[in-house]
């Protein structure tokens, strides 16, 4: 029942086909990043990062003196 969904059924292929198919991927994403490079990038700029949320919640208070 707690089995991993296969979304996506991959066939066996020939070598020539599985080479050929990684490299028209690869080109396509290099291609997309180059594209849109300046887009991806001004997105994650103006997106607050974890640190900015922590830089945003107030100051402790001072810690009583340790127990011991």
């Amino acid at each position: 029942m707690n089995q991993p969904i296969e979304l996506i059924d991959f066939p066996d292929l020939p070598d020539e086909a599985v080479i050929a198919i990684n490299d028209f991927i690869e080109e396509l994403y290099a291609r997309f990043q180059s594209r849109y490079f300046s887009q991806m990038h001004r997105y994650y700029h103006d997106r607050p990062t974890a640190s900015q949320d922590l830089n945003q919640l107030p100051l402790p208070l001072p810690l009583p003196d340790p127990p011991f």
